[in-house]
């Protein structure tokens, strides 16, 4: 819709009278540049495209008055807002402007942002420059606020709208001005929506905005999409508003004189005198008339010399050389160099990859600098700043400096600002330091960096890198430096470019305006001669001008190197289809057993030879940077079966082997999911989830996979990867991937979907540690992987891996906080071929990492029937499998391959096994041959680690006798059992250690524990004690077995008279040591540690206080014999009363523990392990009732202090029996009882005096109480 008409009437030679229909719209931008002897006039199209705005900024600077009333709501201004009008402004050249709106024709609330948009004008996006108020460039208004300011906004070329909106809806009128930034009027801080926008979430709190509404506008506002990058372009020709164009005048400004009329955007006025001003304007011709002119421009022609490049370098690489240079008008570089950033000079040296480094001219220290910005939203990204390569000449030490600043927006520690270098002919960036936004920002700050050991050159790089730059505000660069002890304006007269020459043959086909350039197909043998000219567009007619070249010497170098071999048996035949690789680089011999692995990096390389049916062999090559390639010989030989599943268990100063027979291999699988998946995950994005796997035995071969989604998976682009850990070191997965599928489609509907992976030719062998079986999303859509969350199972917490950046990998119990909805076992099974009898795996230490049951969880046995249920499973599942042939969706639910037969060889082949040491460096010494699988060897001293491995040496019909490989490395610790101080001597000592364990006195550590847990039942007790005596002693005692079907019954007995409780054991057998513990309540109770009924020498008795009301006692012959009793009385326990007449202590005696003659423990029952005790009075006595008189209860108070039949009677005034309180025998004791004044058969009886009576056979006393009602 056209907005405005232009009318106006231009008088130069000619009257022409205007059409009112049309715009006539001038040419934009003139401009002029002096040549040799001409002036270049050149111009832009007229503006009239408006794009998605209502207005075009036309001018500049440019003004206007205007009203947002009745123009609709078009664009999604950030926050509360309404009714808005939109500026287009085509920008050509990266610019910097200043947008206000304030003026005192701003009458109301208003709001400035800034858009692009897309040619349907259906997708808008913010630049991220906003503001609502802008108090501090607007300090005098008429409007409630302050209107809105935008300054010093840099844009890039392409086509933005400049939205005047208002706050909360409002509408009124504006003027807004825009203009080029000329000082530094603002700061690029107010104008990022993230600062901004607290102040306005502030503003709507007090105007009483709803806090749903806020969170609402919040939401909205902080939701990085809304900033995302997009194309940004705009169309530049002529629109149809501005009338039938004709052509373009050009007039000499001096005479008013046309000089041409050219449909053409550039004019060269010729024939000119050097030195001599000339100006000029244009006009636009239309049918319609013709447009107003333009302004006047000059230019002064002078005398042209074609300057060449400058800061001509080179890069080496094999059979390549790329030569780097800068524009002919860039100076020379060198030490010391200084770069503030501020227009001319070497800026143009700096170059960016990415949208978010910005030139920042107004903001610095002092301004300009260079900026990493959060807007546009980028994630994942990866953008830098390069400085020039800096020439060194002969130095070799440097300080790199500058000012670095920082603000936060959210401390995620997830984004990063690593500050790197290359030198000579580095491949890698060598990292100095690496920022991350973990914690608050910081000011400018200098940063200094010295670095040594520099050849030729040196580039320096800004890196930044993360997840998403919404989490910060800008990292700020400033001030740059190269030291070391011991430009905005570009020459653009007809320049066209670049020239280069080899050896001086001119090498590129035509003339090319890159400052680099890449010569290939070199010989690395010779050195050659570059040379880079600067080519000027000539005069017409005539040749262009050319600049003498700059020359440059270099010979290519060679960067890979390769290797060459042949493989042979051990007869020295040649083997074919073997398989030959380095990393992702292989080759597959043919019968003459050749192989050739081409473009290896250079160093050292881990060549990996195998062949089925044969050994597969490694070797470290060192790879050279040469023509010829190194040569590497390999001689394989059979695969002959090896011993499997070696184990080391220690003895005194030998350690016992033992390992399963050659031959034990079949296929098994390994999960650890049950039989449901109650879930699944995934996150949509570039994120992967892994599972860790350890063998029941090594090595194996990973032959399969079976992979599980559900719940409307839809990853159509996936990938899988292995890693392998061979030290199971638990850190996930990480190291160099071997990838088995590069893209599948795993999609699946909302029923189970497995997908069964055939991987047996990807020759993956597990020889130690873990392997991580890992699925990558690649970001094309929702992995859905069947997840297993019922019930959780924390032993498998370290199994199941995520990364959500592709980098840092976390499990997922860490990575959701430990969610019960998203914690779980991933849908993943893995399928082996190797040896899996154990149930336990070990790792390659030897140590024992998993001791699961196999048959339930580690070879997974789910329940099929759980999920094979018709309707809801893969049959219903109908999709165009386009995935590669080795992956299957299956028809029906997996049945796990779990192996029930071995593959056996003929075991008249084998001669013996043999036993290897193997020290920490992986050097093997022979031991012992044995026929067995077992075998005793000798380690001595105790306390230090010793490893061993075993293979089986076979005779063969084809190759004679042949050792097979060797078994997993198993490592143990041999010790003296018994021997607490690591001496090597278990004596007396060691057995006080082991009672103070027992008392609790001293807690053990690990290898203590094993030392004195003698009798392996997982505790330390009195049991071992009596062994590690009979270890001191000789274990001839142990002729005299214990009856173990014979129990001993034990019984606390109270002796009144003596304050003391016996130990009592009825048993027929020989006691040797005991342990219990008693526990009583000490407020009432003391408890004196016990003694023996009949003390010999060599008996302890010990005890130790716990904590109030607990005495833990440990008693032992330590000379071999058996505890005395008298009387089936073991022990005497002194006891203190502490509590009042009527108080009941009580104690029991618990943990008990006895150790027959023959170490072993016996068998034994608590008849009375419980005692309730209580004082004895000396006398007999009846106390006077209380409350007396009473209503309705009284209490009764009475002593016993012997046994005996005791009758307690109420009487009436008449003698008559009312009441019997107690009549039984009882024992001595402080007695209460209660009488509620009712009789024998519970009447209440009347108001009156009564007696009671208490009658024991040697006391009979009475006394009187009254009842009244």
């Amino acid at each position: 819709m056209k907005k405005r008409l232009t009318f106006s009437i231009f008088i130069l030679l000619n009257s022409i009278i205007l059409s009112q229909d049309e715009e006539l719209c001038p040419p934009a931008g003139i401009n002029v540049f002096g040549g040799d002897a001409e002036n270049i006039i050149s111009w832009g199209e007229p503006v009239g495209n408006i794009g998605c705005g209502d207005y075009a900024v036309d001018d500049m600077p440019f003004n206007d008055q205007g009203t947002n009333a009745g123009m609709g709501d078009d664009w999604p201004v950030t926050g509360s807002q309404g009714e808005d009008v939109a500026y287009t402004l085509n920008v050509s050249v990266t610019t910097t402007y200043d947008f206000t709106l304030c003026s005192n024709n701003t009458d109301y609330d208003s709001k400035l942002e800034i858009f692009t948009n897309n040619e349907d004008c259906v997708l808008p996006v913010s630049t991220g420059n906003y503001n609502d108020d802008d108090y501090t460039n607007c300090p005098d208004y008429v409007a409630p606020y302050p209107p809105s300011g935008l300054w010093g906004v840099t844009l890039t070329p392409g086509q933005y709208y400049v939205v005047v909106d208002g706050f909360g809806g409002a509408t009124g009128n504006y003027e807004i001005s825009i203009s080029i930034t000329g000082e530094r009027n603002g700061n690029h801080v107010n104008n990022s929506v993230k600062t901004v926008w607290p102040l306005e979430v502030t503003k709507m709190e007090q105007l009483g905005f709803s806090q749903e509404m806020i969170d609402s506008h919040t939401s909205e506002t902080m939701n990085p999409i809304r900033y995302s990058t997009q194309q940004n372009t705009n169309s530049r020709e002529i629109p149809e508003e501005c009338g039938t164009f004709l052509c373009y005048r050009v007039y000499d400004a001096a005479t008013n004189t046309i000089l041409i009329c050219t449909e053409d955007l550039v004019f060269t006025h010729a024939e000119l005198s050097n030195g001599t001003e000339y100006c000029y304007y244009l006009t636009t011709l239309y049918e319609e008339g013709e447009s107003e002119p333009t302004e006047t421009v000059c230019g002064t022609p002078s005398t042209f010399e074609p300057a060449p490049p400058t800061n001509v370098y080179a890069e080496v690489w094999d059979e390549e050389v790329s030569l780097y240079w800068t524009a002919p008008d860039i100076n020379n570089l060198g030490v010391p160099y200084y770069e503030s950033f501020d227009d001319g000079g070497l800026l143009d040296l700096w170059l960016v990859d990415g949208d978010n480094w910005i030139y920042d001219e107004f903001t610095g220290n002092p301004e300009p600098a260079f900026r990493f910005n959060w807007s546009p939203t980028a994630q994942n990204y990866d953008q830098s700043l390069y400085s020039p390569v800096i020439p060194l000449g002969t130095l070799t030490q440097a300080t790199i400096a500058f000012d670095l600043e920082f603000d936060n927006w959210s401390p995620t520690g997830a984004e990063y600002l690593a500050i790197e270098y290359k030198t000579g002919s580095d491949v890698e960036w060598t990292v100095l330091e690496e920022f991350s936004n973990s914690g608050d920002g910081f000011s400018f700050t200098n940063q200094s960096y010295d670095v040594s050991d520099l050849s030729n050159n040196l580039f320096v790089r800004f890196h930044c890198y993360g997840t998403t730059t919404f989490d910060i505000n800008w990292w700020m660069v400033d001030n740059f430096s190269i030291t070391s002890d011991g430009r905005q304006s570009r020459n653009e007269y007809d320049f066209l470019g670049y020239n280069l020459y080899v050896n001086g043959n001119l090498d590129n086909d035509g003339i090319f305006d890159s400052t680099n350039y890449t010569v290939y197909g070199l010989d690395n043998e010779l050195e050659y001669t570059f040379g880079v000219t600067a080519v000027y567009e000539g005069a017409d007619g005539e040749e262009n001008y050319e600049s003498d070249p700059v020359n440059i010497v270099a010979q290519s170098v060679y960067v890979y190197g390769d290797v060459t071999g042949v493989i042979t048996d051990p007869n020295d035949s040649p083997l074919d289809s073997v398989i030959v690789s380095s990393g992702s680089v292989s080759d597959t011999t043919g019968p003459d057993g050749l192989y050739t692995l081409w473009n290896l990096d250079v160093g050292i390389n881990t060549v990996q030879v195998r062949r089925s049916g044969f050994y597969t062999t490694t070797a470290e090559v060192e790879v050279l940077a040469q023509a010829d390639p190194t040569l590497q010989d390999f001689v394989i030989s059979p695969d002959m079966p090896s011993p499997v599943g070696l184990n080391a268990d220690p003895l005194d100063e030998q350690v016992y082997l033992q390992w399963r027979q050659p031959g034990g291999v079949d296929f098994y699988d390994m999960a650890y999911y049950d039989d449901f998946f109650e879930a699944q995950i995934g996150c949509g994005a570039p994120c992967s989830f892994g599972v860790r796997f350890t063998l029941p035995n090594y090595p194996a071969l990973l032959t399969g996979l079976v992979m599980s989604f559900q719940g409307g998976a839809s990853a159509v682009a996936a990938a899988v990867d292995i890693y392998l850990d061979p030290d199971g070191e638990l850190n996930g997965p990480v190291g160099d991937p071997i990838n088995l599928i590069a893209s599948a489609d795993l999609s699946a509907p909302d029923e189970l979907v497995q997908y069964q992976f055939d991987v047996a030719g990807s020759g993956v062998e597990v020889t130690s540690g873990d392997i991580y079986v890992v699925v990558h999303e690649n970001g094309s859509g929702f992995l859905g992987i069947a997840n297993d969350i019922e019930p959780q199972t924390p032993e498998y917490y370290d199994r199941n891996w995520v990364t959500t950046d592709g980098v840092n990998w976390a499990t997922i119990n860490d990575i959701v906080g430990g969610d019960p909805g998203l914690t779980g076992n991933f849908g993943i099974l893995a399928q082996f071929l190797g040896a899996p009898g154990r149930t336990f795996s070990l790792n390659s230490s030897g140590n024992i990492t998993e001791h699961h049951n196999s048959n339930s969880v580690d070879i997974s046995h789910f329940n099929v029937e759980s999920i094979s249920d018709e309707n809801n499973f893969i049959n219903t599942f109908e999709a165009e499998n386009t995935n590669p042939e080795n992956i299957t969706i299956l028809d029906y639910p997996y049945v796990t391959r779990n192996p029930v037969t071995y593959t056996m060889v003929d075991r008249d082949d084998l001669i013996e096994y043999r036993v290897y040491q193997v020290d920490e460096e992986g050097n093997e010494t022979f031991m012992v041959s044995t026929t067995d699988t077992f075998a005793t060897v000798d380690a001595s001293p105790n306390y230090f680690e010793y490893c061993y491995n075993v293979s089986a040496y076979w005779s063969t019909d084809d190759y004679g006798e042949l050792e097979s490989r060797h078994s997993n490395i198993a490592c143990t610790v041999p010790y003296a059992l018994g021997d607490v101080d690591f001496d090597s001597d278990t004596d007396i000592n060691d057995v006080l250690t082991v009672v103070d364990f027992i008392l609790e006195e001293d807690y053990p550590t690990d290898d203590e524990f094993r030392n004195v847990d003698v009798n392996m039942d997982e505790e330390i007790n009195i049991a071992d004690v009596i062994i590690m005596v009979d270890i001191i002693f000789g274990s001839s005692a142990r002729i005299l077995n214990s009856d173990l079907d014979e129990l001993a019954y034990v019984d606390l007995v109270l002796d009144q008279d003596r304050n003391n409780i016996l130990l009592k054991i009825d048993y027929d057998g020989l006691i040797r040591g005991m342990e219990f513990e008693l526990d009583y309540n000490s407020d009432i109770l003391g408890v004196e540690p016990p003694n023996a009924i009949n003390h010999t020498d060599n008996l302890i008795t010990s005890s130790n206080l716990m904590n109030n009301g607990k005495l833990k006692v440990v008693v032992a012959d330590l000379g071999g014999g058996a505890i005395e009793h008298t009387d089936q009385s073991y022990l005497l326990i002194p006891i203190n009363f502490n509590g009042t007449e009527y108080d009941i202590g009580s104690i029991a005696i618990e943990s008990i523990k006895l150790v027959g003659f023959d170490g072993m423990s016996i068998n034994h029952i608590s008849r009375s392990s419980n005692l309730d005790i209580k004082p004895v009075p000396s006398i007999f006595a009846l106390h006077q009732n209380y409350p007396n008189p009473f209503n309705p209860i009284t209490e009764i108070k009475f002593d016993i202090s012997e046994a005996g039949l005791i009758s307690l009677t109420v009487y009436n005034i008449n003698g008559q029996k009312v009441k019997t309180l107690e009549n039984k025998k009882m024992q001595p004791g402080y007695y209460t009882i209660q009488w509620d004044g009712r009789n024998d058969v519970g009447k209440a009886v009347s108001t009156g005096t009564y007696f009671y009576s208490l009658r024991t056979t040697q006391y009979n006393h009475t006394k009187k109480m009254i009842l009244l009602k």
